[in-house]
Parts: C-alpha cells; structure tokens; sequence
C-alpha cells in the first residue's frame, strides 16, 4: 500500500463526559507520539444518549451513543471519533459509512463495586438484604439478581461521574446505596479509590468489549486509516473482533443479557472464549468456554455461537 502524506490536522469528534474528554486526550496524545508534525482538535458532540434520562431501547438502543458521532464523521465534521467499544451497537447494527481503524491496548474488563463516599469497603456478597444497586445493563441486572438474590436492582443510567454524584448526594430520591460499574472507567475518570470491590471475570461476567477504547473513521478513508495504523494493537483488535463477531451472531442488542470476553493464555498462543447468555430475570443461563489457536478469528466465533446456539441460547435471547 502506498504511503500518504500526514496531514498537518486531525479532527477528534467526542461526547463531552469527563470520560470521553479524557479517552480523546489519550488518543490525541498516542497520534501526537506516532506522527509529531499533526495538529488535533476536538469537536465536541452531544449524543442521543446525553439528552436522554429514560431507557435506551426508546431512542434506537445503543446506537444513541454513537448516532451523532457517525453523522459527524459521514458529514465532513470529525476525521475520526473515539468510543468506549461496550457502547457501541452490535456490527450487524453499525453504519456501513463508518469502520474501526484503531483498537488501543485493552485496560482492566472487570466490573466493580462502588458504594458512597464514605462508607467502609465491602463487598456484594456481605451488603445487607435489601440494599439498592444501580446499573442499567441487562447483563449486570441478570447476574445480580442471579448470584446475590439478597439485593434489589434498580435502573440507573447516565455518565460515570453523574452516577457516582447521584450516589453520594444524601437524601437524594429514589435511594441508592451502590453501583456497580466498568472498573476500566473508575480509573479514566481518576476514580479508581472509588471501588470498593473488584468483581473477579470468573464471578461475574463482563460486558462484551470491556475495557476497548476504539477510534473509527469513515470507511474508505485512506488517509485516516493510515494514521490510526500507527495506535492500533492488533492483539487487542483481534479480542475485540472475536467478542463483537459473537455478538452480531446471536443479534444481540441493548436488551441483550449476554458477556462473551476472549482472552490469550499466557504463552500468547491460544485464545479462550467464555460466552454466556442470560434470562432477564437471571434464573436461566447457558454459556460455553472455546480454546482456540490464534489463526482465524472467523473460526472462533462460529464455534462460540455454534455451541451457544445448540444450547438453547435464542430461547433466552427472545425471552429479553
């Protein structure tokens, strides 16, 4: 492929949250040390989801993350744009227009416990009957309800640091005694000395590209694809490619119950894949764990949805 000349200026098109300010910031700073003669600039975007206090699923699902975004970059207004890739819609939901062009070193997939400020640590399994949690996500809501029975969830959506805000302002109704969020998030935002437990992967499941931050450009834009090259971690890209293949095979949405999170063994030469599905309530699961070689990508996630597929996973997926 032939070399293009660097422009002398990118556009980063990002939502204006403390965290997306600050995963820009570090994507500027990475295209900064791979090209030093190229300017950034931000062009700050409110999405769909910004606006929006009520449920997702009202307003087109998780594409309200992105949907301004996308327009931002298909209209001339952004080069590029950055994204958390557990909020991006499923690929058999995206924007033919648009493509991933880099996927940065994967941070910490884990969730984590989050209570007010204050309060002494503990964890999920010793909290009180009764306590109130706060997320949105089905696949949170499933595994709470599933593993600690004990504790009520409630729908709480909004910016990380407005979440931990509504959380620590005393008085504030309806109650809220936790959270549970992205422990990659705490630390963007500098909260990590917020998390009062870090929930194990094997315990509970993480959300299907946890931990990805992902710069997309418009597709057939050679130019941006060239300078993203140089930030991109193609060990990361194929995690995430294999996790977000699972997911379009299933047709997951927002609504979706599901975690698939691949990772290699520690000789670097085999990837794992643990794959679960589960009812909205969390009474019924069905999941698969697949070792594969590195090789094809394709391979793995046909047997990951094969598996789930036989074993009675639509029935659960239909069932949201």
């Amino acid at each position: 492929m032939t070399n293009l000349p660097t422009p002398s200026r990118t556009i980063i098109g990002t939502r204006t949250s403390t965290m997306a300010m600050t995963q820009a910031a570090h994507v500027a700073s990475l295209l900064k040390d791979a090209h030093p003669a190229l300017a950034t600039h931000f062009a700050e975007i409110t999405t769909t989801a910004d606006r929006h206090t009520g449920p997702l699923d009202t307003v087109g699902g998780k594409a309200a993350w992105v949907r301004e975004l996308d327009q931002a970059l298909i209209q001339g207004r952004a080069d590029i744009t950055v994204s958390c890739a557990k909020d991006l819609p499923g690929p058999h939901e995206r924007s033919s227009l648009v493509e991933i062009g880099a996927v940065l070193t994967r941070q910490d997939p884990r969730d984590a416990l989050v209570l007010p400020a204050g309060t002494q640590p503990t964890t999920l399994a010793e909290l009180p009957a009764g306590t109130i949690v706060g997320t949105i996500a089905p696949r949170r809501t499933a595994q709470l309800r599933a593993r600690h029975p004990h504790l009520t969830v409630t729908p709480m959506r909004g910016n990380l640091d407005s979440r931990i805000a509504r959380l620590d302002a005393p008085g504030t109704a309806p109650r809220l005694d936790a959270l549970v969020v992205s422990h990659a998030g705490l630390q963007r935002i500098g909260f990590a000395d917020r998390a009062a437990e870090v929930l194990p992967v094997d315990d509970f499941l993480p959300a299907t590209g946890a931990g990805f931050v992902i710069v997309e450009h418009r597709a057939g834009d050679a130019l941006a694809a060239q300078l993203l090259a140089a930030v991109n971690d193609p060990a990361a890209a194929r995690l995430l490619r294999i996790e977000r293949g699972v997911l379009g095979a299933l047709g997951g949405d927002c609504h979706t119950a599901c975690s698939v999170h691949a990772a290699y063994d520690e000789p670097g030469t085999h990837v794992r894949v643990e794959a679960f599905v589960f009812s909205p309530d969390g009474e019924h699961s069905v999941g698969t764990t697949v070792v594969q070689p590195v090789g094809d990508d394709q391979v793995v996630v046909d047997r990951v949805a094969q598996q789930l597929h036989d074993r009675g996973a639509e029935e659960l997926l239909s069932a949201g």
